[in-house]
């Protein structure tokens, strides 16, 4: 685990965290986080409607686990309520940050990614507005046969004025894309991206 005393640091907090992260290596692995210190617990947001049996699983596998997928369709005040009462617990909220919305084209803003502008979705940097709680980026590559964690600080809290909302938006968003870009780097045929990921919607095109 690269990162390793920040993590621990950050687990020694008063409250929990936000962690992006993305589609690129085994983000499954990102489950021995929780074996480092017993206070870490990871809320892994996704959108599968799988994620009940997959706690189930766990849960028989090991009844002490640290880790839970919370299913995601959309964002509701129920579910920022939630996650906040989960930080407040000093837990982690883990979302990924390199999907663009299915259903919502309006939410994405463009940032340089591997040469070309590509969409990267608001919602996760808006989250982390919301639970005004520090951030960090988190991947997991296989390297050499070992996998490797990379747990960075992202920023101390998301902060986004009514003023200049999407400057400061596209702002955060253009340095989770040079990070993921780092690591896409590192190793990319470990980034499984499955999507047409610099083809945007004809509504949002770039100019």
């Amino acid at each position: 685990v690269h990162g390793r005393e920040e993590f621990l640091q950050s687990v020694s907090g008063k409250s929990g965290a936000l962690i992006l992260g993305g589609h690129l290596g085994n983000t499954e692995v990102t489950r021995a986080l929780a074996s480092i210190h017993k206070r870490a617990k990871l809320n892994i947001l996704v959108h599968t409607k799988h994620a009940q049996n997959f706690n189930r699983l766990l849960n028989n596998v090991s009844k002490e686990s640290q880790m839970e997928l919370i299913q995601v369709t959309e964002m509701n005040p129920a579910i920022a309520i939630m996650l906040e009462e989960k930080i407040a617990r000093g837990e982690f909220v883990f979302i990924v940050g390199d999907r663009v919305p299915v259903d919502n084209n309006t939410r994405i803003l463009d940032a340089p990614f591997l040469g070309e502008n590509a969409p990267f979705a608001q919602g996760p940097f808006i989250l982390g507005s919301l639970l005004k709680c520090p951030v960090y980026t988190l991947f997991c590559l296989k390297q050499a046969g070992t996998y490797h964690i990379y747990f960075e600080h992202f920023a101390d809290r998301i902060i986004l004025p009514r003023k200049n909302r999407e400057e400061a938006l596209r702002a955060y968003i253009t340095v989770f894309a040079q990070r993921l870009e780092k690591y896409c780097l590192i190793a990319p045929m470990q980034w499984f991206n499955f999507y047409h990921y610099w083809q945007l919607p004809d509504n949002h095109r770039l100019n």
